[in-house]
């Protein structure tokens, strides 16, 4: 690493939530920037920042519905954290909570979270 770059405020954990831009029926469009803003107040608040990247181009099988794919252009969230803020319970409560309005709200049948180098299938939005 060069002198130059100090190691004071590095952020080591990478947190990448998908936004999705239809509901699980593949046709219904989701208001896309309404929960992009959201998800960049919220990691903001409570991550310290986040950036949203242009929307993608994506697919998901829905094993539910006889393995169907469902095409998607979902909006990336990058936000990089440190390694105390993603083990603290009320942020990891926090986040669970945000992920799961994400997917009831949207009619999703999974919500993609990354948190370090694991993937988080979120499923249950009860």
């Amino acid at each position: 690493m060069s002198k130059t770059l100090s190691k004071a405020g590095r952020k080591r954990v990478l947190l990448v939530l998908f936004i999705p831009s239809v509901e699980r029926d593949g046709t219904t469009s989701v208001d896309q920037d309404h929960w992009t803003d959201e998800a960049l107040e919220f990691f903001g608040r409570v991550f310290g920042g986040a950036t949203a990247f242009p929307r993608a181009q994506g697919i998901w099988r829905d094993d539910e519905q006889g393995g169907r794919l469902v095409k998607d252009e979902p909006i990336i969230l990058h936000c990089y954290t440190e390694p105390a803020a993603v083990m603290n319970d009320e942020n990891l409560a926090a986040l669970g909570s945000f992920c799961r309005r994400l997917g009831r709200d949207t009619k999703q049948g999974e919500v993609g979270l990354v948190i370090g180098d694991e993937y988080f299938a979120i499923h249950d939005f009860a």
